[in-house]
């Protein structure tokens, strides 16, 4: 198994048949709390990318409710390690 997170979030995404930003959202959507998501879509494709992560929560929460909090858990990332990561990104 790959112990990169992204690498593994892409392979549950590509499993459910989904792009990485729906599956991404769907995960947002999904959390017990009211989630306010904001789309970075600029394209047609994009938006509807988007889009679908309403219908994958949906879908997950019916048929699956386990595998979003287990994919979170699975991929999360510390914060300090995604804050000293983005630091030294060269656009900074």
């Amino acid at each position: 198994e790959d112990a990169d997170p992204k690498a593994r979030f892409a392979a549950a995404a590509d499993r459910l048949g989904a792009a990485p930003d729906a599956l991404a959202l769907a995960a947002v959507l999904a959390q017990p709390f009211r989630p306010c998501v904001l789309s970075g879509a600029v394209t047609v494709d994009q938006l509807d990318s988007n889009l679908a992560a309403v219908d994958l929560a949906a879908r997950l929460a019916r048929t699956d409710p386990d595998f979003i909090p287990a994919l979170v858990a699975e991929c999360r990332q510390d914060s300090r390690d995604y804050w000293a990561a983005r630091a030294n990104l060269a656009w900074n």
